[in-house]
């Protein structure tokens, strides 16, 4: 069976998943996210089903489930099914912007590595989706190679929030202190030209932050490359921190404390935005926003 017939979802767990896309967007203008089963068919297909929300975090540009629930979910339907075939999807939305695989997004892909594949989906309001299959192994092969590939649906409804539904969100949907989001560009500069953020243009605030996320990519990279050494490292946070403080911007980096191993550990796992400490949730989400898209120039 070729690839882009294997996979297909009712249309009952496809409209709940504009549901919840909805109910994120209406409530919070947030992005949610959840898991399915995939479970095969005797047709050789698999069908995508038991569509649920967990315990989460988001913002208006990121989502992160809590890995206890996760892992009460996989247990709960590993149980229900019991068929060692079937995979777990991890689907999110992405409400008014485009259907699209983030950096972020493609981390969580990739911590789904598995022995054979794995299943992710992003969709929005607008109803368009991206469904990617990740083939990690086949025959005991490394291959670690990504298919975006069609899904099929069958429209016959509409979406329909239902009172659970709503208050179901409200008991598992939070929105976090620190976002996890990050920029991967390298860009020299660090040349922010206000005075104080409070009193200007958010634009220039989105930039000062573009900027400083690549400067940050850069010494990050410098030290993890061992070009520069922890004392080094430290020295040029702190200089930035400084800089920050005098031109009054509403943000400063949490420099990581430790040794020089668990300084290592610490940035293999972490993405320079999430260094970033916010006095305001609103700056934080209309910069990791403007970020997202490379808005350094304009949008």
């Amino acid at each position: 069976m070729d690839l882009d017939k294997m996979f297909y979802i009712p249309v009952k767990c496809w409209y709940t998943l504009q549901a919840w896309a909805t109910i994120a967007y209406d409530e919070d203008k947030n992005e949610i996210s959840g898991l399915m089963t995939a479970i095969p068919q005797k047709d050789g297909r698999y069908k995508l089903s038991d569509v649920e929300i967990l315990k989460q975090e988001n913002s208006g540009s990121n989502t992160t489930l809590d890995g206890d629930a996760v892992a009460a979910y996989k247990m709960k339907y590993a149980m229900k099914h019991k068929n060692k075939d079937m995979k777990y999807v991890w689907w999110h939305s992405h409400h008014t912007m485009a259907a699209f695989w983030s950096g972020t997004d493609e981390n969580e892909i990739n911590e789904w590595e598995n022995e054979s594949f794995s299943l992710a989906l992003v969709i929005n309001l607008k109803e368009e989706y991206k469904f990617r299959v990740s083939i990690w192994k086949a025959s005991g092969l490394n291959l670690s190679q990504h298919y975006d590939i069609p899904l099929t649906i069958e429209r016959k409804s509409n979406v329909k929030v239902t009172d659970k539904m709503k208050t179901l969100y409200k008991e598992l949907c939070e929105s976090p202190t620190m976002v996890t989001y990050g920029g991967n560009i390298r860009q020299a500069g660090f040349q922010y030209g206000y005075n104080n953020a409070h009193n200007n243009n958010s634009l220039e605030i989105e930039r000062a932050y573009g900027q400083v996320i690549d400067k940050l990519d850069n010494i990050n990279d410098a030290f993890m490359d061992s070009g520069i050494n922890v004392k080094q490292w430290k020295e040029e946070l702190k200089k930035m921190n400084i800089t920050l403080k005098e031109r009054k911007v509403p943000f400063e980096i949490d420099i990581p404390t430790g040794s020089k191993h668990e300084i290592i550990n610490t940035l293999m796992i972490t993405m320079s935005g999430d260094m970033i400490k916010w006095e305001s949730e609103i700056y934080k989400a209309k910069a990791e926003q403007y970020h997202l898209w490379g808005g350094y120039g304009g949008y």
